[in-house]
């Protein structure tokens, strides 16, 4: 498996760098968008061909992590994640409804914007037009307002035969590279900061102390991404530990990328914790990543699961 980036994937996640330059606002402003801007986003995404064929999962997490890094809002997580484990075409915007209960699923994303529902169960997966009869949309409250999420109502679901297993591993992956972005930027504007700031005569990042802080949030980011990278190509190689490595990216990256926000909230000080400053932003993104399609104690407690399994396999045999 190799994990370096094709010059293709370079070139793709340069030419996404400077669509959402141009198409997106300052992460400082992100939060202020309207629906109009959020439209206009999703337009010029598929114009570029990210909702098109051909793209893979490294691809995907290329996109999804230069979204955190821009604190982007448009239901492209959910969008990506159904046409690359179904093969849904069609430029649509789709959220996704996991697990209703008497028909009423909640924290689903975008849903006020969005063209149809794909909603997710045990028994596969069942698309619903947004405007059909019998679906209620309620708003409900969000820890980031680029990320508004609501609370769906459908009175009749009809489930398909679809790969449930391989939709929830790429929205898990999506969701861990969307929080990589973010914690990457969170130590860019760190380490920037820490090199200007000056106390007591000297910048503050010629504090001991403080550098330790920075080189541990460069390793958990670094390592972070390595491991969002891995999973990504398990995944398009169809390799059979694929939702394996993916559980771990998710489980790893969760923590990782909090750690990481923390340590920039120690870096900036007070500032940080005041409504003008972008850094608490970054944060609210990656908390809400860390709860969608599983949290790092949901995968571990998989994985140890899996590995009580195989365990058993060995012994018995």
């Amino acid at each position: 498996m190799d994990l370096e980036l094709t010059d293709e994937q370079r070139l793709l996640s340069e030419s996404l760098t400077t669509l959402l330059q141009r198409a997106w606002l300052p992460p400082e402003a992100a939060h202020t968008a309207t629906p109009e801007q959020r439209s206009r986003l999703w337009d010029a995404l598929t114009d570029f061909g990210l909702l098109g064929d051909g793209l893979g999962a490294i691809e995907l997490c290329l996109a999804a992590r230069l979204f955190g890094a821009r604190l982007a809002s448009s239901p492209f997580l959910s969008s990506a994640a159904l046409r690359f484990a179904t093969g849904f075409a069609g430029e649509e915007r789709v959220a996704i409804a996991i697990d209703p209960v008497d028909g009423r699923a909640t924290g689903v994303e975008h849903a006020d914007e969005v063209d149809r529902f794909a909603i997710v169960d045990a028994g596969g997966v069942a698309l619903v037009a947004a405007g059909a009869p019998g679906v209620t949309i309620e708003a409900a409250s969000s820890l980031d307002a680029g990320v508004p999420l609501f609370c769906v109502t459908f009175d009749s679901i009809e489930a398909h035969d679809a790969d449930v297993a391989k939709l929830a591993a790429i929205g898990a992956l999506l969701a861990a590279a969307e929080s990589v972005g973010a914690a990457e930027r969170m130590l860019e504007d760190a380490r920037a900061y820490a090199a200007e700031r000056r106390q007591f005569g000297r910048t503050i990042g010629s504090n001991q102390a403080l550098r330790h802080i920075l080189a541990d949030m460069y390793v958990r980011c670094a390592s972070a991404w390595s491991t969002v990278l891995y999973a990504a190509a398990a995944l398009d190689d169809d390799l059979p530990e694929a939702h394996m490595t993916t559980a771990i990216a998710k489980a790893y990256v969760a923590r990782a990328a909090r750690e990481v926000a923390h340590g920039t909230l120690q870096v900036f000080g007070g500032i940080a914790f005041t409504e003008e400053h972008q850094a608490h932003r970054f944060l609210r993104r990656i908390l809400v990543r860390e709860q969608q399609f599983g949290d790092a104690a949901h995968h571990e407690r998989e994985l140890g699961r899996a590995l009580a399994a195989s365990a058993l396999e060995r012994s018995a045999a």
